[in-house]
């Protein structure tokens, strides 16, 4: 421990999160071995590189990937100084007692042929286990994270002055918990800030794992669940807030929803303003209410606390323009879920000639212009995806924007039609109304 303090003070500038870990003694060694490699790096000690680097190592960089030799004649030369990594949260992963990877999520600042640049970056390293127990480095891997800047994915102002974040991952439709938690702590990993689950997902308990994995403190993270029809009523509902805490591991919720316009909702609702104000739950929203006017107007008409957030299906096809207007009369934000027209659309919106166009223009792909897209509407939007690469895909809009031309050549795409076969009559009859 002694040791990794020393090398921390070499490299480290700042006391983060990843500190706090606790690791194995297993973990423990491959993560002083890491750092141990950034100090060297830091050095320029190319020598002691060369003797933890295996003869056959791959490095993978934004400018390409080269080998052993390669490496360390740039690093000896100069073309390369690795001067700082600031550790923001380390995982270690064992795919046998001999092989394991470092997951590594830094800012990096580096000096590259005079100029000084700074970003931040996945790294992952694999380790191999030699007969002499000694562990060498077979590959580097750095990935350039898209990192959020609040110049360019501002926060959304809630009608009770809590600001969300616009862009965050939805968690509809992952496998299992174990899944779940790989999902957000990739997100996580990648600058993502807003995490969307529900009861019904059956993800809870790994979103909340995850979240707690990832080393990043709880205050940064924008946390929304949703309580599903058989959670409704007085009483009924606040026991139901406890246990969705439990499940994820946190003392409170920032956004929390009544999931579908059926049951009582109203008596949720009741609840739901008792957590309010009992510090468990910070802002509350409507989802799918859009559907039926009637229920829309009596959760407007009987709530005390007014709903902050209504999330509905909306995307370039099914703009749900109506809706959206009824929502900012009453100062609701939308948040859009299925924004790239999910899997019942078979990637209608992703082949559209008119996205495919702009997405060419720009060089970005098709799902990156429809979330920049929301992004300018005023929309909040949760892309969901257990894809790793698409999960990173997915956040990297921040550096560009639609002209006001291309922003009306997508309005002009609306059909308003819907993905998703809503059904508000069987769903009052699911809820025995």
């Amino acid at each position: 421990m002694k040791k990794l303090l020393v090398l921390a003070m070499l490299v480290i500038a700042s006391v983060t999160a990843w500190a706090q870990q606790q690791f194995t003694p297993q973990e423990q060694e491959l993560i002083d071995l890491s750092n141990q490699k950034w100090a060297w790096m830091s050095e320029k000690n190319a020598d002691k590189l060369a003797e933890l680097f295996l003869p056959e190592s791959q490095f993978v960089h934004m400018g390409g990937s080269w080998g052993k030799e390669q490496e360390v004649g740039i690093i000896r030369g100069g073309m390369i100084w690795y001067k700082k990594a600031d550790i923001h949260s380390q995982e270690v992963k064992f795919t046998d007692e001999n092989v394991a990877t470092v997951y590594s999520n830094i800012h990096l600042t580096s000096e590259v042929g005079g100029n000084q640049v700074r970003y931040p970056f996945m790294v992952s390293e694999v380790y191999i286990r030699q007969q002499n127990k000694e562990w060498k480095l077979s590959s580097l891997i750095f990935t350039k994270l898209a990192e959020p800047d609040p110049r360019f994915a501002p926060a959304l102002t809630l009608n009770n002055g809590i600001q969300m974040p616009q862009f965050g991952l939805g968690t509809f439709a992952q496998p299992s918990n174990e899944v779940a938690r790989e999902s957000v702590l990739t997100a996580l990993r990648m600058g993502y800030r807003h995490i969307d689950t529900a009861h019904a997902y059956n993800d809870e308990e790994g979103v909340g794992q995850g979240i707690k994995d990832s080393g990043i403190p709880r205050e940064e993270i924008w946390l929304t669940s949703k309580l599903w029809i058989d959670e409704y009523g007085e009483g009924k509902t606040a026991k139901a807030i406890d246990n969705m805490l439990k499940r994820l591991q946190v003392d409170y919720i920032d956004l929390l929803y009544v999931h579908q316009p059926v049951g009582d909702f109203i008596g949720a609702w009741r609840d739901m303003e008792k957590a309010v104000r009992d510090g468990k739950v910070r802002a509350l929203g409507i989802s799918n209410f859009e559907v039926n006017d009637s229920v829309f107007d009596l959760i407007m008409e009987k709530a005390e606390i007014k709903p902050q957030v209504l999330q509905m299906e909306c995307h370039p096809y099914a703009q749900r323009i109506e809706a959206r207007r009824k929502a900012a009369r009453l100062g609701l934000q939308v948040e859009c879920w299925f924004p790239l027209g999910g899997q019942m659309s078979q990637g209608a919106l992703l082949k559209d000639p008119v996205i495919v166009a702009i997405a060419n223009a720009h060089k970005k792909s098709p799902a990156q212009i429809i979330l920049r897209w929301h992004l300018q509407e005023g929309l909040s939007v949760i892309p969901g995806s257990k894809n790793p690469q698409h999960i990173m895909e997915n956040v990297q809009i921040f550096d560009f924007a639609l002209s006001d031309a291309e922003m009306q050549q997508i309005r002009a795409l609306n059909k308003e039609q819907r993905v998703f076969p809503y059904d508000f009559k069987m769903m009052q009859q699911m809820a025995g109304n």
